[in-house]
């Protein structure tokens, strides 16, 4: 299960031994071709028995199947059991996302990146710590350092907001560009995405970074479910694998 720590100063995380458990491992995992259908039509092999025998008398019922065939089962119930906690637990821009390649061949408008940000951040405990990062990687600028039309328009937007507490509000679309009004420790900062910024690649790209890095080490409890139930199906199947080897050699002998 995976453990992301942060360094001393408690902004940057640092990488954690544990990392391939995340989930966007578990995102690799469900996207192997016909693994889910396999896994689906395992588990239902006992109900479609069960309903063949009340049909065709002679097909055995489930209660007379081997061992191994419901070991099998049990393994393809498993993963499925393991596909539905992905579902409903894994975070949705990890869904979306296997890594920054992937977004940029969508083509999305420079703008994007900042809504995803702002909408993904309402479904993460750790939303606090990935704010405060933003800063110490330079995608912020405070307000009064802003062009003054923009700071005006911004101004409006932070209103008579308190100071004390870290906020973010709703990003402001000025022409072609966007800000991300912020406040953190007293401060009033934007995160911007402007179009003529030369380095606006580079922010894109590390502003990805840091929601997508939070975003696969969230719900680790779910996480471990999810491992312990992917676990199980494998070691079911190897053990399945090696009985009926047993079994082939032990009638071979016979």
């Amino acid at each position: 299960m995976a453990n992301a720590g942060h360094t001393k100063d408690g902004l940057i995380p640092r990488v954690s031994r544990w990392y391939r458990y995340d989930w966007q491992y578990a995102a690799d995992l469900n996207k192997v071709p016909l693994v889910q259908e396999a896994a689906l039509l395992i588990s239902l092999t006992p109900i479609l028995v069960f309903l063949s025998s009340a049909t065709f008398p002679k097909v055995d019922a489930p209660g007379n199947s081997s061992l191994p065939l419901w070991m099998l089962w049990a393994a393809a119930t498993a993963f499925v059991f393991a596909r539905l906690l992905y579902y409903f637990a894994c975070p949705k821009f990890i869904w979306e996302y296997r890594d920054f390649g992937q977004y940029a061949a969508r083509q999305h408008s420079h703008r994007w990146i900042v809504w995803e940000f702002y909408h993904s951040l309402k479904s993460l405990s750790g939303w606090q710590q990935i704010v405060k990062e933003i800063s110490p990687k330079g995608l912020t600028a405070d307000v009064a350092q802003l062009p003054a039309e923009v700071g005006q328009r911004l101004g409006a937007a932070f209103g008579d907001t308190p100071t004390e507490e870290l906020k973010v509000l709703d990003p402001v679309n000025i022409d072609r560009d966007i800000y991300l009004p912020i406040i953190v420790d007293g401060k009033r900062l934007a995160l911007p995405m402007r179009e003529a910024d030369p380095d606006l690649s580079k922010k894109e790209k590390e502003l990805f970074w840091i929601l997508y890095s939070q975003a696969a080490k969230e719900r680790p409890i779910f996480r471990g479910i999810y491992w312990i139930l992917v676990g199980a199906a494998v070691l079911l199947v190897f053990l399945t694998a090696v009985m009926k080897i047993y079994l082939v050699f032990s009638n071979f002998k016979a």
